[in-house]
Parts: C-alpha cells; structure tokens; sequence
C-alpha cells in the first residue's frame, strides 16, 4: 500500500511523515533477519524500502530514478506477497 500511494502520488509525503514508514520498515528488517521457514518473501520488500527511504530523501522530481525503482520493484513485492500468502494457507491447511 505504501509503495503504491508513492508511485501515484510522488509528490506527496504526509503518509510517510512520522513513524509509520519507520515501523514498517523496522517490521521487515527483523523479518529478513529471522530464519525463513520457507521460501523468503523480503527480498523485494527489502528493495522497496530502501528505495522509498531514499526517494523521500531524494530532491522531488517526478522522474526520479529511486521513483523508477519503486514501480519497477512493485511487481516483484506482489508476486512475492502472493507466493508468502500461498504459502501460509498451504502450511494451515497441513
């Protein structure tokens, strides 16, 4: 959701102000930390908080390069979310 609201409205940061986009981004370092139990579904995220961290620090131009790499990477984080979701209901269903 972050990434997508990024990508649609570059030009506005109020939803990444404050602590929300820090929190989240602390959730998926420490989930990239732990053992994966199965395939690891944090590389793209990785990818796309680093770029959205340095996109918020970047000059605003609406041809940014980090911007760029955002919607690049916005598939690969759905596919990836998709295969974790998959993933867990085949582990629940077990």
């Amino acid at each position: 959701m972050f990434a997508e609201e990024v990508v649609a409205r570059p030009l506005l940061d109020s939803r990444f102000v404050g602590d929300r986009f820090a929190m989240l981004a602390s959730e998926i370092r420490c989930a990239d930390a732990r053992p994966a139990e199965g395939v690891r579904a944090t590389s793209a995220a990785l990818v796309m908080i680093t770029a959205i961290n340095e996109f918020r620090h970047a000059p605003r131009e609406r041809s940014s390069a980090w911007l760029m790499l955002i919607g690049a990477a916005l598939p690969l984080l759905r596919q990836e979310t998709f295969e974790a979701m998959n993933d867990e209901r085949e582990r629940r269903e077990r």
